[in-house]
């Protein structure tokens, strides 16, 4: 079955409205038009909607050892902006990326250590920090057993996402047969909740504790080591 293909309700014509019982989330008009095989329910938090990105990354590492996984924001590393220089005030900080050509340059302003190859990276971290990274990497499946590989009790991770960027990233001009999109050169998908929530269970032994809409682009999740 497709994912478009119609239930025989739906074919006869619109269902009547659904009474919820107390205490049950309200059932979406999509839910009422496609297979409930298709259908995928995913709570998504908006406590952090309109707080700082770096801010709010500031707070999650403060005080923690923390290995930062794409760390050098390649090819557009700029220290005056650098995520990575800004997180070292706050935490015990250290780096992963494979571009390593922008170490020299960031090296002389951090008191942690930067690596380019996983097995060098051989500490216990209290967080595993992946922001904006996710999106790039060709090996999903490779590149999320080698994070639930590394000694952490906590992943955060994030992504653009799909539905937040719908309006400002995506534009289709039918006159001349274009699809406009606003997005990194470098990506190779985007995700939404469900999807990210999806290779998270599926890639790694973790356990998701919850989703958050972020920085007004993206998605964040937090994951822990199951005891």
């Amino acid at each position: 079955m497709s994912e478009t293909t119609t239930s025989p309700e739906t074919e006869r014509g619109p269902k009547p409205a659904l009474c919820q019982p107390e205490g049950l989330p309200p059932v979406s008009a999509l839910e009422r038009a496609h297979s409930p095989y298709f259908v995928q329910r995913i709570p998504v938090s908006r406590n952090l909607m309109g707080h700082p990105r770096v801010q709010v990354l500031q707070e999650m590492c403060r005080g923690k050892r923390v290995l930062h996984v794409g760390c050098v924001d390649w090819p557009i590393t700029d220290l005056n902006r650098s995520l990575h220089l800004q997180l070292d005030q706050v935490c015990q900080l250290d780096g992963f990326d494979i571009h390593d050509e922008a170490f020299p340059h960031m090296l002389p302003h951090l008191k942690g250590r930067l690596f380019s190859s996983w097995d060098d990276v051989k500490d216990d971290y209290d967080l595993v920090l992946v922001p904006e990274v996710l999106e790039h990497v060709p090996d999903v499946k490779g590149f999320l057993e080698q994070l639930d590989r590394v000694g952490a009790r906590e992943y955060v991770i994030t992504v653009p996402d799909a539905f937040s960027c719908f309006a400002r990233h995506f534009d289709y001009q039918a006159g001349a047969d274009t699809f406009v999109e606003v997005v990194h050169p470098d990506h190779n998908c985007w995700y939404t909740p469900y999807t990210l929530a999806n290779v998270i269970h599926k890639y790694t032994t973790l356990d998701l504790q919850g989703l958050w809409f972020f920085n007004n682009i993206s998605l964040l999740a937090i994951a822990r080591r199951k005891a």
